[in-house]
């Protein structure tokens, strides 16, 4: 008697080691350079800045920690990069805890400023003494290059100063109605942020850097975030950004935009298309990646019949436009989908224990699956 399985049960049983998404090249302009950046890393006078902009995936920083670990595992630890200026509820950096007290988080997903920075987080504080401290999750050693993105919001706002137990010194802010300036101090982990009389200058971010070659690479995500979420932040956003002198810009959005059942499909490659035009203005040595959407599974709101429960109905959609500009822009592609083993997908890596009950994010294992696929086929591309 021959046992019979469903296609159901097949697919189940299918193990999604199986599947890998290689790297696409739509002729990808500083693909060149970014080669003889690694290559050059051991004798190069700054590091490779790798920066990814995302959704939920990268404020998570399990997708982006493996990467991290892996690009520094190979080309040398050039530090943990960007972090927001104090702890955003739901969101982590894989190297560093942020902790304080008398300081309250604006946030431009749901806050209103005319000026969020790069990364749309404004920490502010509540009470003189305010104290922000940035530790280690794992023993950091050395002097680290630390900048701290500054700004004084109203006029004779008070200087910030930050101890790493080797001395007090002041973070000046600029003049108010200046902006957000970038202040750059050489510090020990832990240390400590302080707030003086109020009102104090605020803080928008901190980028950590050791000093010694290798690569750095920035997570800076912000959960329920869709790419539109940029014409939220300040003018000046993407001249902070040229400040990184990144190598590889990677965008990881597009999974909120599927979820988004009144999402305009005209307006949204507009404002992609508008977004890697910035970015090429503003950072014009820099090699872009744009990760495709995912698969995702929802059980309410308007869902494709392909898949039980169904995908979101704009998915399909999304990864069209997403691929179309990438190559229109000559960009780099990666098939999140496709890495998972295409569409329907997600049940599958759910009942292996990759993805959450929610059908949307991954366990940590996943996430590390998922980096180990891209950083592959990554380097597959770059031959290295």
């Amino acid at each position: 008697m021959k046992l019979r399985l469903s296609a159901a049960l097949v697919g189940l049983l299918v193990s999604v080691a199986a599947w890998a998404a290689p790297v696409q090249d739509f002729g990808e302009v500083n693909l060149a350079r970014l080669v003889s950046r690694l290559k050059g890393i051991s004798t190069a006078v700054q590091p490779v800045r790798i920066t990814q902009l995302g959704d939920s995936h990268t404020a998570a920083d399990y997708l982006t920690g493996t990467l991290r670990e892996r690009f520094q595992a190979k080309f040398g630890d050039a530090g943990a990069g960007w972090t927001p200026p104090m702890a955003v509820p739901g969101q982590r950096h894989a190297l560093v805890i942020e902790r304080s007290e008398g300081w309250t988080l604006i946030n431009s997903r749901k806050d209103g400023d005319p000026d969020f920075p790069l990364g749309g987080y404004i920490a502010q504080a509540q009470r003189p003494g305010a104290t922000i401290s940035v530790l280690p999750r794992n023993p950091l050693d050395g002097l680290w290059r630390v900048r701290f993105r500054v700004r004084a919001a109203q006029d004779g706002a008070g200087a910030l100063e930050v101890d790493d137990g080797h001395g007090s010194r002041k973070l000046n802010p600029p003049e108010a109605g200046k902006g957000w300036q970038t202040v750059e101090q050489k510090l020990y982990f832990p240390f400590v942020v302080r707030a003086g009389a109020l009102p104090a200058a605020e803080l928008g971010g901190i980028e950590l850097e050791r000093l010694a070659p290798g690569v750095v690479l920035d997570s800076i995500g912000s959960n329920g975030a869709q790419l539109s979420i940029w014409q939220r932040w300040g003018k000046n956003w993407s001249a902070q950004l040229a400040e990184r002198n990144s190598d590889l810009v990677i965008l990881a959005y597009g999974v909120n935009e599927a979820f988004d059942d009144r999402l305009d499909l005209i307006e949204y490659q507009l404002n992609l298309q508008a977004a890697i035009n910035t970015i090429r203005r503003d950072l014009p040595q820099a090699a872009i990646l744009m990760l495709g959407a995912q698969d995702a599974a929802r059980k309410r709101g308007a869902v494709s019949k392909e898949c039980s429960p169904g995908r979101p109905l704009q998915l399909a959609a999304v990864k069209r436009i997403q691929q179309k500009v990438a190559r229109d822009s000559h960009m780099l592609y990666w098939d999140w989908e496709q890495a998972m083993g295409g569409p329907c997908s997600m049940k599958r890596w759910q009942a292996q224990q990759l993805a959450r009950p929610d059908l949307v994010h991954f366990s940590q294992q996943g996430y590390a699956k998922l980096a180990d696929d891209l950083f592959d086929n990554l380097m597959t591309r770059l031959s290295l």
